[in-house]
Protein backbone atom coordinates (compact mmCIF):
# COMPACT_ATOMS: atom_id res chain seq x y z
CA UNK A 1 0.00 0.00 0.00
CA UNK A 2 1.11 3.19 -0.95
CA UNK A 3 0.13 6.49 0.74
CA UNK A 4 0.66 9.98 -0.51
CA UNK A 5 -0.14 12.91 0.94
CA UNK A 6 -1.70 15.93 -0.06
CA UNK A 7 -2.97 19.62 -0.09
CA UNK A 8 -6.38 20.31 -0.73
CA UNK A 9 -4.98 22.12 -3.73
CA UNK A 10 -2.85 19.29 -5.18
CA UNK A 11 -5.25 16.45 -4.22
CA UNK A 12 -7.10 16.16 -7.57
CA UNK A 13 -4.38 17.01 -9.59
CA UNK A 14 -2.37 14.02 -8.49
CA UNK A 15 -5.50 11.91 -8.57
CA UNK A 16 -5.95 12.89 -11.87
CA UNK A 17 -2.66 12.00 -12.98
CA UNK A 18 -3.28 8.35 -11.77
CA UNK A 19 -6.50 7.60 -13.18
CA UNK A 20 -5.96 6.55 -16.51
CA UNK A 21 -7.93 7.39 -20.17
CA UNK A 22 -10.38 4.50 -20.73
CA UNK A 23 -13.43 4.08 -23.23
CA UNK A 24 -15.90 2.34 -21.06
CA UNK A 25 -16.62 3.47 -16.95
CA UNK A 26 -18.91 2.55 -14.60
CA UNK A 27 -19.62 5.07 -12.06
CA UNK A 28 -21.42 4.00 -9.26
CA UNK A 29 -23.70 6.29 -7.00
CA UNK A 30 -22.83 9.28 -8.66
CA UNK A 31 -25.41 11.09 -7.31
CA UNK A 32 -25.72 14.73 -9.49
CA UNK A 33 -22.04 14.45 -9.62
CA UNK A 34 -20.79 11.68 -12.61
CA UNK A 35 -17.06 10.77 -11.87
CA UNK A 36 -14.93 13.98 -13.94
CA UNK A 37 -11.36 12.31 -14.37
CA UNK A 38 -12.14 10.12 -17.75
CA UNK A 39 -13.02 13.27 -19.86
CA UNK A 40 -14.40 11.41 -23.14
CA UNK A 41 -14.92 7.92 -22.44
CA UNK A 42 -17.12 6.14 -25.35
CA UNK A 43 -19.52 4.97 -22.95
CA UNK A 44 -20.35 6.22 -19.61
CA UNK A 45 -22.81 4.10 -17.02
CA UNK A 46 -24.48 6.11 -14.24
CA UNK A 47 -26.35 3.57 -11.98
CA UNK A 48 -27.89 4.94 -9.03
CA UNK A 49 -31.26 4.12 -6.63
CA UNK A 50 -32.12 7.01 -6.79
CA UNK A 51 -33.90 8.51 -9.79
CA UNK A 52 -34.13 11.96 -9.17
CA UNK A 53 -30.48 12.58 -9.14
CA UNK A 54 -30.30 10.57 -12.80
CA UNK A 55 -32.89 12.64 -14.01
CA UNK A 56 -31.25 16.24 -13.08
CA UNK A 57 -27.67 14.64 -14.78
CA UNK A 58 -29.36 13.91 -17.89
CA UNK A 59 -30.99 17.50 -17.78
CA UNK A 60 -27.67 18.79 -17.23
CA UNK A 61 -25.79 16.87 -19.72
CA UNK A 62 -28.10 17.73 -22.39
CA UNK A 63 -28.64 14.25 -23.56
CA UNK A 64 -24.78 13.45 -24.04
CA UNK A 65 -25.29 9.97 -25.71
CA UNK A 66 -22.06 8.67 -24.25
CA UNK A 67 -24.22 8.61 -20.77
CA UNK A 68 -26.45 5.72 -20.01
CA UNK A 69 -28.53 6.32 -16.82
CA UNK A 70 -29.55 3.06 -14.73
CA UNK A 71 -31.81 3.63 -12.19
CA UNK A 72 -30.88 0.24 -9.96
CA UNK A 73 -29.62 -0.41 -6.61
CA UNK A 74 -25.74 -0.83 -7.42
CA UNK A 75 -25.78 -4.45 -6.56
CA UNK A 76 -28.77 -5.42 -8.67
CA UNK A 77 -27.29 -3.88 -11.69
CA UNK A 78 -23.69 -5.64 -11.18
CA UNK A 79 -24.50 -8.61 -10.47
CA UNK A 80 -26.09 -9.06 -13.80
CA UNK A 81 -22.33 -7.69 -15.93
CA UNK A 82 -20.21 -9.80 -17.56
CA UNK A 83 -16.75 -9.95 -16.10
CA UNK A 84 -14.17 -7.51 -17.26
CA UNK A 85 -17.08 -5.58 -19.38
CA UNK A 86 -16.26 -2.74 -18.44
CA UNK A 87 -12.90 -0.68 -18.25
CA UNK A 88 -12.70 1.35 -14.97
CA UNK A 89 -15.11 1.56 -12.15
CA UNK A 90 -15.94 4.68 -9.80
CA UNK A 91 -17.28 4.91 -6.33
CA UNK A 92 -17.01 8.39 -5.58
CA UNK A 93 -18.50 9.92 -2.45
CA UNK A 94 -20.58 6.24 -2.58
CA UNK A 95 -19.03 3.35 -0.26
CA UNK A 96 -19.70 5.31 2.89
CA UNK A 97 -23.27 5.00 2.31
CA UNK A 98 -23.14 1.21 2.82
CA UNK A 99 -22.80 -1.23 5.24
CA UNK A 100 -19.54 -2.42 6.03
CA UNK A 101 -19.87 -6.03 4.45
CA UNK A 102 -21.91 -4.43 1.62
CA UNK A 103 -19.11 -2.15 0.67
CA UNK A 104 -16.62 -4.43 0.76
CA UNK A 105 -18.57 -6.62 -1.51
CA UNK A 106 -18.52 -3.97 -3.86
CA UNK A 107 -15.34 -3.75 -4.40
CA UNK A 108 -14.70 -7.70 -4.79
CA UNK A 109 -17.54 -7.13 -7.79
CA UNK A 110 -15.74 -4.14 -9.27
CA UNK A 111 -13.04 -6.14 -9.31
CA UNK A 112 -14.53 -8.41 -10.97
CA UNK A 113 -15.96 -6.32 -14.18
CA UNK A 114 -13.49 -3.85 -14.25
CA UNK A 115 -10.46 -4.57 -17.10
CA UNK A 116 -7.95 -1.63 -16.00
CA UNK A 117 -8.79 0.56 -12.39
CA UNK A 118 -10.90 0.74 -9.37
CA UNK A 119 -11.36 4.05 -8.27
CA UNK A 120 -13.00 4.54 -4.39
CA UNK A 121 -13.44 8.17 -2.60
CA UNK A 122 -14.36 8.57 0.52
CA UNK A 123 -14.06 10.13 4.00
CA UNK A 124 -11.23 9.28 5.78
CA UNK A 125 -12.80 7.63 8.69
CA UNK A 126 -16.42 7.36 9.93
CA UNK A 127 -18.18 11.30 8.58
CA UNK A 128 -21.33 11.18 10.80
CA UNK A 129 -24.35 12.08 8.81
CA UNK A 130 -27.80 10.68 8.73
CA UNK A 131 -31.09 11.34 7.19
CA UNK A 132 -33.89 9.92 10.15
CA UNK A 133 -36.30 12.84 9.45
CA UNK A 134 -38.14 11.71 6.74
CA UNK A 135 -38.66 15.49 5.77
CA UNK A 136 -35.10 16.69 6.00
CA UNK A 137 -33.62 17.27 2.27
CA UNK A 138 -29.90 16.33 1.54
CA UNK A 139 -27.54 18.36 0.79
CA UNK A 140 -28.83 19.70 -2.85
CA UNK A 141 -32.57 19.77 -1.45
CA UNK A 142 -33.50 16.67 -2.99
CA UNK A 143 -35.59 14.02 -1.46
CA UNK A 144 -32.62 11.56 -1.13
CA UNK A 145 -31.91 11.66 2.25
CA UNK A 146 -32.27 7.47 2.69
CA UNK A 147 -29.34 7.03 0.48
CA UNK A 148 -27.34 9.75 1.51
CA UNK A 149 -26.90 8.56 5.61
CA UNK A 150 -23.60 7.30 5.77
CA UNK A 151 -23.50 3.31 7.39
CA UNK A 152 -19.51 2.90 7.30
CA UNK A 153 -15.82 4.21 7.68
CA UNK A 154 -12.80 3.65 6.11
CA UNK A 155 -9.05 3.17 6.72
CA UNK A 156 -5.95 2.90 4.71
CA UNK A 157 -5.92 -0.64 6.25
CA UNK A 158 -9.16 -1.59 3.63
CA UNK A 159 -7.23 -0.66 0.68
CA UNK A 160 -4.53 -3.01 1.16
CA UNK A 161 -2.25 -3.05 -1.77
CA UNK A 162 -4.24 0.46 -3.49
CA UNK A 163 -2.88 3.08 -4.19
CA UNK A 164 -3.94 6.27 -1.73
CA UNK A 165 -4.10 9.78 -2.01
CA UNK A 166 -4.94 11.49 1.38
CA UNK A 167 -5.94 15.47 1.77
CA UNK A 168 -6.08 15.06 5.71
CA UNK A 169 -8.07 18.41 6.34
CA UNK A 170 -10.42 18.02 2.75
CA UNK A 171 -13.62 18.30 4.23
CA UNK A 172 -14.44 21.34 6.11
CA UNK A 173 -18.18 21.12 6.38
CA UNK A 174 -20.74 19.15 8.01
CA UNK A 175 -24.06 16.73 7.27
CA UNK A 176 -25.76 20.87 7.54
CA UNK A 177 -23.04 22.69 5.58
CA UNK A 178 -21.61 24.43 8.52
CA UNK A 179 -18.09 24.78 8.90
CA UNK A 180 -16.37 21.10 10.50
CA UNK A 181 -14.11 22.35 12.98
CA UNK A 182 -11.62 20.75 12.83
CA UNK A 183 -12.01 19.74 9.34
CA UNK A 184 -11.78 15.95 8.21
CA UNK A 185 -9.34 14.33 5.87
CA UNK A 186 -10.15 12.10 2.45
CA UNK A 187 -8.95 9.38 0.29
CA UNK A 188 -9.06 8.76 -2.75
CA UNK A 189 -7.75 4.64 -3.31
CA UNK A 190 -7.06 3.49 -7.08
CA UNK A 191 -6.26 -0.03 -7.61
CA UNK A 192 -4.67 -0.95 -11.36
CA UNK A 193 -5.91 -3.97 -12.22
CA UNK A 194 -3.89 -4.94 -15.70
CA UNK A 195 -1.24 -3.57 -17.89
CA UNK A 196 -3.46 -1.44 -21.28
CA UNK A 197 -5.77 -4.55 -23.04
CA UNK A 198 -6.57 -4.13 -26.71
CA UNK A 199 -9.04 -1.56 -26.58
CA UNK A 200 -12.30 -2.29 -27.60
CA UNK A 201 -13.02 0.37 -29.98
CA UNK A 202 -11.33 1.78 -33.14
CA UNK A 203 -12.17 5.61 -34.01
CA UNK A 204 -12.19 6.30 -37.73
CA UNK A 205 -12.03 9.41 -39.17
CA UNK A 206 -13.01 7.84 -42.85
CA UNK A 207 -16.37 5.94 -42.99
CA UNK A 208 -16.15 4.67 -46.50
CA UNK A 209 -15.98 0.92 -46.88
CA UNK A 210 -12.62 0.97 -48.27
CA UNK A 211 -11.56 2.40 -44.83
CA UNK A 212 -12.97 -0.21 -42.97
CA UNK A 213 -11.59 -3.02 -45.05
CA UNK A 214 -8.45 -1.50 -44.32
CA UNK A 215 -8.82 -1.41 -40.95
CA UNK A 216 -9.81 -4.77 -40.67
CA UNK A 217 -6.79 -5.73 -42.65
CA UNK A 218 -4.42 -4.41 -40.51
CA UNK A 219 -6.23 -6.12 -37.66
CA UNK A 220 -6.27 -9.17 -38.53
CA UNK A 221 -2.23 -9.24 -40.88
CA UNK A 222 1.12 -9.43 -39.16
CA UNK A 223 2.36 -5.86 -39.02
CA UNK A 224 5.16 -7.04 -41.54
CA UNK A 225 2.54 -7.96 -43.79
CA UNK A 226 0.25 -5.38 -44.16
CA UNK A 227 2.85 -2.91 -44.66
CA UNK A 228 4.31 -4.87 -47.74
CA UNK A 229 0.32 -4.99 -48.58
CA UNK A 230 0.46 -1.13 -48.06
CA UNK A 231 3.70 -0.72 -49.77
CA UNK A 232 1.92 -2.86 -53.00
CA UNK A 233 -0.52 -0.69 -52.82
CA UNK A 234 1.11 2.57 -52.95
CA UNK A 235 2.61 1.71 -56.19
CA UNK A 236 -0.31 0.98 -57.92
CA UNK A 237 -1.99 4.26 -56.59
CA UNK A 238 1.39 5.88 -58.01
CA UNK A 239 1.32 4.34 -61.19
CA UNK A 240 -2.22 5.67 -61.76
CA UNK A 241 -1.71 9.10 -60.87
CA UNK A 242 -3.21 9.11 -57.63
CA UNK A 243 -1.96 9.91 -54.07
CA UNK A 244 -0.60 7.41 -52.12
CA UNK A 245 -2.12 5.99 -48.79
CA UNK A 246 -0.28 7.18 -45.80
CA UNK A 247 -0.64 6.03 -42.29
CA UNK A 248 -2.26 8.47 -39.65
CA UNK A 249 0.52 9.07 -37.52
CA UNK A 250 2.80 9.82 -40.76
CA UNK A 251 0.31 12.46 -42.07
CA UNK A 252 0.36 13.86 -38.59
CA UNK A 253 4.11 14.28 -38.54
CA UNK A 254 3.73 15.67 -42.02
CA UNK A 255 1.46 18.68 -41.24
CA UNK A 256 3.48 19.50 -37.96
CA UNK A 257 0.74 18.69 -35.82
CA UNK A 258 3.33 15.81 -34.28
CA UNK A 259 6.58 15.70 -33.02
CA UNK A 260 9.17 14.10 -35.40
Amino acid sequence: MQVTYASRDEALKIVASKVEDVEVVLDLGPGICPQPFVKKPYVHLCVDAHRPYLERTKKEVADDPKYVFINSPWEQFVSMMPDKSVDSVFALDFIEHLEKPDGLKMMREAERVARRQIIVYTPHGFFPQTYDDPEKPDRWGMCGGHWQTHRSGWEFEDFSGWDIVCCPDFLDLDEDNQPLDPPMGAIWAIKNLSPQPEPRYYVMEDYSAWAHFKKTLEQGLPPAAFGGLRSVWNLILRAAGRQPDVPPEKRARQSGNHPA
